[in-house]
């Protein structure tokens, strides 16, 4: 039996047992087979019978031909086995073709385990020509794999790329069958979007370690640790009670004042006047706004006060994805719009974004916060860390969030919120004596809103995974959810 439950008798028809179907305990084989039907919705794990003229050519991957009710279905062959399950089965008809090599299913085995998903999504995300990729030779001369975490990069990253037999792509590229491949390189394994937002929901740095484990290849991962520059720290109270409700503080407009493009300078810009290309050029102040409802907000009051448009650029999170930005200038208009979520990562992403913004800052960054006793603004304006990780490390610790657990997050959408509360009630029923371990909390309405649907969410904090052979249990999670849920084990975000 698959760690995925089996439904009735009635639903897996393909179960039943063959017409002169042997019964030979002895030389009877047994294939638990991922079957690839949209008509099945649980993505599950259905057995068959292998027949006598097939038992020498089933392998584990390949592809096969299965009856399924009145139909004829494709498949992967999951895993094979001698052992007779409790319930009559169908045998295969037909072996079709390779499938997926034993890499592949042995790290498709491994994500189903790590992120509670269904073989089915585990083996089809790994199908080639997704995602963006740029090579330097053909598939069979690259043995060197660099993961970028945006798409964006890929290209740019190429024209400054000088190894030759490599292959560099955003993270779908990391299941790129590559056979003679000797090496992976994931730079800034830290940056979320690694993270698929497609189930089985996987960490593209995660999955490249077990491939470079499975194949033993080196991996290489080249975090991003930039210096961060002291900051300077606006209090946006202040502001108010100066009369300025607006994310246009006083020391923002100041600094756009200072970096205002006079008529002279502007003929000076490309002429050999100026030593650096940087200096006193357009965008010299960047104006970072990680909400995209203010981002116009922003640009309308930058208007009121006549702000020089050659002086500013507006940006958000995307921002990071460019490369060779640079600002004399920096400043965050919203940070309180990361600092007041409930989410247990708002001040790792907080201090993130700060270092990005370091990095691309030739003088000073500067944040604008109603909250400037909260100590991590002081950690952040005297430009030392140190102080921030320790707190971060013991509230985790005492607290029970990662890395000191696991946590999964379910997510049920509906079209309206009485049926969404429904189905999260129901599951919550059954989870709440599913094992004492787990750490189960009420269900609780998404932060980001869809139009036209209702999503309700449940987390759910448990041990870590343990070593390969014992028993987790995840395991047990995954057989009582039912499919309609999303399913995210170690998400950006609980909200």
């Amino acid at each position: 039996m698959s760690t995925f439950a089996k439904a009735n008798d009635d639903l897996l028809s393909s179960n039943f047992l063959a017409k002169g179907q042997p019964r030979n305990e002895g030389s009877i084989m047994f294939a638990e087979v991922v079957v690839d039907s949209y008509q099945d919705p649980t993505k599950r794990l259905f057995t068959y019978q292998v027949p006598e003229n097939l038992v020498n050519s089933v392998k584990e991957g390949k592809k096969v031909v299965a009856p399924f009710g009145k139909r004829v279905i494709e498949g992967y062959i999951w895993s094979i086995t001698s052992k007779r399950p409790p319930f009559p089965t169908k045998p295969i008809q037909a072996i079709k073709g390779p499938g997926f090599s034993q890499t592949q299913l042995k790290l498709a085995k491994w994500m189903s385990e790590r992120y509670l998903a269904s073989p089915l999504d585990c083996l089809k995300c790994q199908i080639g020509g997704k995602g963006e990729k740029f090579s330097s030779g053909p598939s069979e001369r690259i043995t060197t794999l660099i993961l970028v975490p945006y798409a964006s990069q890929v290209r740019l990253r190429a024209a400054t790329n000088n190894q030759k037999n490599t292959l560099i792509g955003s993270r779908s590229a990391v299941f790129a069958p590559l056979p003679n491949l000797q090496k992976i390189v994931v730079e800034e394994p830290e940056n979320w979007n690694y993270k698929d937002e497609r189930t089985p929901y996987y960490h593209a740095a995660e999955v490249a370690e077990k491939r470079a484990e499975i194949e033993n290849l080196q991996v290489e991962l080249r975090p991003q640790n930039p210096k961060i520059k002291p900051c300077r720290v606006i209090d946006l109270g202040r502001e108010k009670l100066a009369g300025n409700f607006t994310l246009v503080s006083q020391p923002l407009e100041d600094t756009l004042l200072r970096s205002k493009i006079t008529t002279e300078e502007a003929k000076l810009i490309g002429s050999t006047k100026l030593s650096r290309p940087t200096e006193r050029s357009k965008g010299s102040t960047i104006v970072y706004v990680n909400s995209r409802e203010l981002r116009e907000k922003i640009e309308e009051e930058l208007q009121k006060i006549g702000a020089d448009k050659n002086s500013y650029e507006i940006a958000g999170p995307e921002l990071f994805s460019a490369l060779g930005k640079e600002a004399h200038y920096t400043v965050w208009a919203d940070v309180d719009t990361l600092l007041n979520l409930p989410d247990f990562r708002a001040h790792e992403k907080i201090v993130w974004t700060v270092k990005k913004l370091s990095q691309i800052t030739l003088e000073q960054v500067l944040l604008q916060t109603s909250f400037p006793q909260n100590p991590l603004f002081a950690d952040l304006a005297a430009g030392n860390l140190e102080e921030f990780h320790r707190r971060e490390q013991e509230n985790r610790q005492e607290l029970g969030y990662p890395p000191f657990t696991t946590l999964v997050k379910l997510t049920f959408s509906a079209k309206n919120s009485a049926k969404a509360n429904l189905e999260a009630e129901k599951l919550s029923e059954k989870l709440k004596n599913l094992d004492s371990q787990l750490t189960i909390s009420p269900p609780y309405e998404s932060y980001s809103k869809i139009p036209g649907k209702a999503q309700i969410n449940i987390a759910i904090k448990l041990a870590l995974q343990p070593k390969a052979g014992r028993p987790w249990v995840g395991a047990k999670l995954a057989k009582v959810v039912p499919p309609d849920w999303k399913v995210e084990v170690d998400p950006e975000s609980l909200l």
